[in-house]
């Protein structure tokens, strides 16, 4: 396979957007750490309820489906 310079050039681009999403990565992780210091939770809790808000953005009906089964689960304890 040879290389010429507009594809060396395609290649750098790409393992650069993989170094920033990489960074992106890490300044989100340290987002959630420190809010889940604020809210005195675990970061999984704060993970946990950004994956609902964005599934109940995307398509709705999330929020009362998780209610739902906790309610249910609260009844059988």
């Amino acid at each position: 396979m040879h290389l010429d310079p507009g594809t060396k050039k395609s290649f750098e681009a790409i393992l650069n957007q993989k170094e920033e999403l990489k960074e992106a990565q890490e300044t989100l992780k340290e987002s959630v750490k420190k809010l889940a210091d604020e809210l005195g939770v675990k970061p999984a809790v704060v993970t946990r309820i950004l994956g609902l808000v964005e599934k109940e953005r995307a398509k709705g009906g999330v929020l009362t489906g998780e209610r739902e089964v906790v309610e249910t689960a609260g009844e059988i304890v």
